[in-house]
């Protein structure tokens, strides 16, 4: 469908990425990601034909899509780009209208048909309300639903889009970045994307394409390419951690603080605990965890020490002294309400001996503000 092959991108005589080779079909999601300035906004503008390549070409159904004629190219492909538009007093539905301007006559007469369109492209992502509504007074997540149902209004089959979610509050990012899933799946359209949140864009996309010191570093399947290390060194990551089983970054453990938190927890009970104690900077040790356990991969992340066990194996005799020994040497206990079961009974007895050793126990469910001040 769109594939680019030893692509290189560049202004002038610079080369800003190099050596790129993607290919993507129809209802798939690209998603490329990376640092700033690091040439995604270039790579997108070149597959977009608003730039030439330095190097390479990019194939659109098999043909050279920077020998397209712009008529014919905009009934294949559709671009939405990050810049802020300001079309004066125009309506939600004149600037939707403005994608069928491939199929209309040399006066830009509306047919019956091309009105339908307009109003299917609005429907397709939620805003048929807005058509009557002025663009300059909508909110910027409400721009960004016209700027993409004038884009489908073109029925392409690619839709490319710069960092949409620029403006968006979290409730619109959320909202759009599903609403591109939808389209690749009911509308059939490939899709390629730059977002900067890397959350949204592992929920969304078939294949990621990391950009990094002027090439792609990475690139394939999202669940093969965000690896720890990978991820790390594309945002050159020294006080953070990304995990790939939680999708995202959690802080590095770097305790200024003279007090020493145990926290025995599970089941993934000790996340906000864990996470609230890293960064007020606490020292922390947690256990006694199985390492298949929600709470065990927030903590490896973090680079808190953990006392752990082997999934699926009953806490042993060695881990509760392990435990037990680092609790003795801990100035607060941090108990959470989590499952106890035959296989972690063992946490139970170390409540037990922060009683006996008259340890300040601090018992956590859902409000954190009991740890303040530990």
């Amino acid at each position: 469908m769109l594939k680019a092959e030893n692509l290189s991108v560049g202004y002038g005589n610079y080369v800003v990425v190099e050596g790129i080779n993607l290919e993507i079909n129809r209802g798939e999601i690209l998603c490329i990601i990376g640092p700033n300035g690091a040439g995604k906004s270039t790579l997108l503008k070149t597959i977009a034909t608003y730039l030439k390549p330095k190097k390479g070409v990019v194939y659109l159904n098999g043909k050279k899509i920077h020998d397209l004629k712009p008529k014919d190219l905009a009934k294949e492909m559709a671009v939405v780009l990050t810049e802020r538009v300001n079309p004066g007093n125009m309506t939600g539905f004149d600037v939707v209208a403005i994608g069928r301007h491939p199929y209309t006559d040399l006066f830009g007469r509306l047919t019956e048909r091309d009105k339908e369109i307009i109003i299917e492209s609005a429907r397709a992502v939620n805003a048929e309300y807005l058509l009557e509504k002025n663009f300059f007074e909508m909110s910027d997540g409400e721009r960004q639903k016209i700027m993409i149902a004038r884009a489908l209004a073109q029925e392409p089959k690619v839709l490319i889009l710069d960092e949409p979610t620029s403006f968006l509050d979290a409730k619109h990012k959320i909202e759009l970045t599903l609403l591109l899933r939808k389209l690749a799946d009911e509308k059939n359209l490939a899709i390629v994307v730059t977002l900067h949140d890397i959350e949204l864009a592992l929920r969304i996309a078939d294949k990621m394409a990391l950009i990094k010191n002027h090439k792609v570093i990475a690139y394939g399947y999202p669940e093969n390419v965000m690896k720890r290390e990978i991820v790390n060194e594309l945002y050159d990551l020294k006080n953070a951690n990304y995990s790939e089983v939680i999708g995202y970054f959690e802080l590095k453990s770097n305790p200024i603080k003279n007090k020493k938190i145990f926290v025995i927890c599970g089941g993934g009970t000790g996340a906000n605990v864990l996470r609230y104690l890293v960064k007020n900077r606490y020292e922390v040790v947690v256990g006694i965890l199985h390492k298949n356990d929600a709470d065990y991969f927030i903590a490896e992340a973090m680079g808190v020490k953990i006392i752990e066990e082997e999934a699926y194996n009953k806490i042993s005799k060695e881990k509760f002294e392990e435990a037990l020994k680092e609790l003795k040497n801990s100035d607060v206990v941090v108990y959470t309400d989590f499952p106890i079961g035959e296989m972690n009974e063992l946490n139970l007895k170390l409540i037990e001996e922060a009683k006996n050793l008259k340890k300040r126990i601090i018992f956590y469910r859902e409000d954190i503000s009991v740890l303040k001040g530990v």
